[in-house]
């Protein structure tokens, strides 16, 4: 895995996708999501506030697919492979800048 952005203007994508480790639909985290699917009540981290909150767990799934969506809509890059391809040349989506680092 490793975590990509630009250092001008904190533009960022999720970890580099795997088709058989890490990706936004890896098994464990399908299970996961089924499971939140059929609780009342669970705590949540909620980034906008920095807090946790109870939720119920549809709403939990709504937020982590709605999460989701907005990490494979901004994944200009999927694996490691592909930025190796490109990583000379590559700019920011957002700056244009070439101030890239891998966490």
């Amino acid at each position: 895995m490793g975590f990509l952005h630009c250092h001008k203007c904190n533009w960022e994508q999720d970890d580099f996708w795997d088709k058989n480790g890490y990706n936004p639909f890896r098994q464990d985290i399908v299970d996961w999501l089924k499971e939140c699917l059929f609780r009342d009540l669970m705590s949540y981290y909620d980034n906008e506030t920095g807090r946790e909150i109870e939720l119920s767990g549809q709403e939990v799934v709504a937020r982590e697919l709605e999460q989701k969506v907005r990490s494979i809509r901004n994944m200009h890059w999927k694996t490691y492979d592909d930025w190796t391809k490109v990583r000379d040349v590559a700019k920011c989506p957002k700056c244009g800048q070439r101030k890239w680092d891998i966490d």
